[in-house]
């Protein structure tokens, strides 16, 4: 009966310092504290480890959040307009953060519990447009702390495919091949090797990436790269489709009705009034004005502005 009390006792008071020594660390010091939303974490991540006292997944949770409010603080502070916001928010977009805060957090992170893989994934996407390396060398720490999480490797080839190093993504989808029966990798890394800047095959990376995301906010995010990469080139057909009305007619069409045969010929999705529509559902907007006539997302599509 001691020992049970005596063993309870120390889980408690081991959850309780763990908790404590986040909120210390994350208070750092007390004359920065009115501008520790750019601060970095105070203790190195070893540090941090040591003094987790065996609850470091706990702890890591802690910063975890700390690093999601900073990330949205961020978008917020990014976001001037409602069309502002609804490009900021996307994750790969967002410019305002510091790149020192964020590495030491995702450092910090996966120090206290490596095997926290959602935390790789988001830094696969936020990370690249701020800084690439960090995202490259965090991503492999990933990799070799949990080597049987072949779908890393993807998250790897992402960030050398965003960069236009087609060559490196695919010895990265190589690698993870190497461990998964999941020929997708080995037909990835060819379609990089031989057309990696391909519209094609963006879709196809987007594609993979929400299929085997394990974080639900970079699920969401590839959606909705989906739906962007889907109405660029949707687009792209009704410019052409305007393009032969013109050369016909010599004049833009009024409305949608003038050219709904040709656009459901070339299988877009109308709406029963005529316009196209987007993919998130919205119908497209028909800019006529005297320079031409083209097609632009209306203000209230979900689909992202690039």
């Amino acid at each position: 009966m001691t020992r049970t009390l005596a063993l309870t006792l120390l889980v408690v008071l081991g959850f309780g310092a763990s908790v404590a020594m986040a909120r210390v660390v994350d208070n750092g010091r007390p004359a920065l504290r009115a501008s520790l939303a750019d601060e970095a974490p105070y203790l190195a991540p070893e540090t941090a480890r040591r003094l987790a006292l065996g609850f470091g997944g706990l702890a890591a949770d802690w910063y975890w959040l700390t690093a999601l409010q900073y990330v949205g603080r961020k978008i917020q502070e990014q976001a001037t307009s409602r069309l502002d916001l609804a490009e900021a928010v996307q994750l790969d977009r967002i410019k305002a953060v510091d790149s020192r805060v964020l590495v030491r957090l995702f450092d910090l992170i996966t120090t206290l519990d490596p095997r926290f893989t959602a935390v790789y994934e988001f830094a696969a996407v936020v990370l690249p447009v701020v800084d690439v390396r960090a995202a490259v060398i965090l991503l492999e720490k990933g990799i070799q702390a949990n080597p049987e999480q072949w779908y890393l490797h993807q998250q790897l080839a992402y960030i050398y495919w965003q960069r236009g190093d087609y060559l490196a993504a695919a010895d990265a989808f190589r690698r993870g091949a190497r461990m998964t029966t999941a020929r997708w990798m080995v037909h990835m890394a060819e379609q990089m090797e031989t057309k990696g800047d391909d519209p094609h095959v963006a879709r196809a990376m987007d594609t993979r990436m929400y299929e085997q995301a394990q974080d639900e906010q970079v699920k969401q995010w590839a959606l909705e790269r989906l739906m962007e990469v889907r109405s660029l080139q949707e687009r792209d057909v009704i410019r052409r489709v305007l393009s032969g009305f013109v050369s016909g007619t010599g004049r833009c069409p009024r409305d949608w009705a003038a050219v709904s045969p040709e656009l459901r010929d070339s299988g877009l999705t109308l709406h029963p009034s005529g316009p196209p529509l987007d993919p998130s559902g919205t119908p497209y907007v028909l800019v006529v004005s005297p320079l031409g006539c083209d097609v632009a997302l209306h203000r209230s599509s979900a689909v992202p502005r690039g």
